[in-house]
């Protein structure tokens, strides 16, 4: 048991009463030490280049208004990718300059919705590009490209760059990027690149190999460019052997990297960076219990209420994710599969873990759930989807989110008139 993981073992009961199970629980200090981490980068690579530079917080990690408050008291700006998250950033207070559209085949009204919140859009494709100037012509842009190199990340699921991914414009297409542009007077101001999802410190040097040749390409195609955005993928530690990215070695890296750049490339006034995961990933956990315990064909299967609806990243990516038992007072060690309560083979939160055989009712504690956890759950099943609230350094607890109920599921249902529900 990690000692964040033992700061939830005095309220962990008490909050599964209140707020039912599974629920997600945040906590605020770890939180805001992240966001702080990036307002420190961001500051130290100001410093060093002269130049703007703005960190905005890739809402789609999760877009939970108490995240977004401690984004915007640290100076963080955001982006988002869709309507709603659009809708959810600007309640939040966050002003038009201050977040930055990154989508990826939308349609033409959901580029006019954009449009006319005078936002600056990031358009990932030549057809998009001409879907947006067929509309707003004279208008100015930034284009996502995919530089070539193979991306970084911990599955396949989440590379962003190389020959196989979906994302960005390659080298080999810039020409037509630029008739396109031609075609519809439209001011390419800013180039974006993201490399993958999740790098630590034995992938630094591929993540400033991906910004050298994205950086490169702009030098050798692009001119007049204002806005470099350099992305995300900034990492944390999921696994108890890793170790957590030091920021200052990529800052120090970045640094050179970027220097050299501005020194050959006058016309650059800002830096873009896009953290998602760094910022809410190890604040958050999912708190579920233990529903059923069963030995077949010598495996060992501890069922929990926590489905694969809840939390998908193991499901979906085969993702590793720490899982703490509270409550057993046995001192029997088995490997066990922590299983959920879905009615799929891979609904599995965590494979040939060692733990102590608990009992019926225990607790079960998630880790690193604050990022990609409650903003990809689903009804999958008809399951509900958790609550949330957030855990204060003074032990005050602030409900983020209702638990859903089947009402809410029912709501947005049309059943035929002879059914009476």
């Amino acid at each position: 048991m990690n000692n964040k993981t033992e700061r939830l073992k005095e309220y962990a009961k008490m909050l599964i009463n209140k707020y039912g199970s599974p629920l997600y629980v945040y906590d605020y200090e770890i939180l805001k030490k992240r966001c702080e981490d990036m307002s420190k980068l961001q500051k130290q690579l100001e410093n060093a280049l002269a130049k703007k530079v703005r960190m905005h917080y890739s809402t789609k990690a999760n877009s939970n208004p108490y995240i977004l408050e401690t984004v915007k008291e640290a100076g963080l700006y955001v982006d988002c990718m869709s309507p709603v998250e659009l809708m959810i950033n600007k309640k939040c207070g966050f002003k038009n300059q201050e977040i930055l559209y990154v989508c990826n085949n939308i349609t033409a009204e959901e580029m006019k919705l954009v449009y006319e919140s005078k936002i600056l859009i990031c358009l990932d494709s030549i057809s998009q590009v001409d879907t947006w100037g067929k509309q707003f012509p004279g208008t100015k842009i930034m284009v996502r490209i995919n530089p070539g190199v193979v991306g970084v990340g911990h599955s396949e699921k989440v590379i962003t760059s190389g020959k196989l991914t979906k994302f960005g414009i390659t080298e080999e297409n810039f020409e037509e990027l630029f008739e396109v542009a031609k075609k519809y007077n439209l001011t390419i101001i800013g180039i974006h690149q993201h490399l993958g999802s999740l790098f630590l410190n034995d992938k630094i040097d591929n993540y400033i190999m991906g910004v050298k040749a994205g950086l490169n390409l702009i030098k050798k195609h692009f001119k007049n460019i204002k806005i470099v955005d350099l992305g995300g993928g900034f990492g944390v530690p999921y696994k108890p052997e890793e170790k957590p990215l030091n920021l200052d070695i990529v800052s120090e890296k970045l640094i050179k990297v970027l220097k050299e750049f501005v020194n050959e490339y006058q016309s650059v006034e800002e830096f873009k960076f896009e953290p998602g995961r760094y910022i809410p990933c190890e604040a958050g956990y999912l708190i579920g219990q233990v529903t059923a315990i069963k030995h077949e064909n010598g495996q060992y299967y501890i069922g929990t209420d926590i489905g694969m609806n809840q939390l998908v990243r193991p499901s979906m990516y085969d993702a590793y994710h720490e899982i703490t038992i509270f409550g057993t007072k046995s001192e029997e060690k088995i490997q066990a599969n922590i299983v959920g309560n879905i009615c799929e083979s891979g609904d599995i939160l965590g494979k040939n873990r060692t733990i102590t055989l608990p009992n019926i009712g225990d607790l079960v504690v998630v880790s690193n759930a604050g990022a990609y956890g409650s903003s990809m759950a689903s009804n999958y099943t008809g399951r509900l989807r958790p609550g949330e609230v957030m855990i204060y350094k003074d032990g005050r607890i602030e409900k983020m989110k209702d638990r859903e109920t089947e009402t809410n599921i029912l709501q947005g249902l049309y059943f035929p008139k002879k059914y009476k529900i």
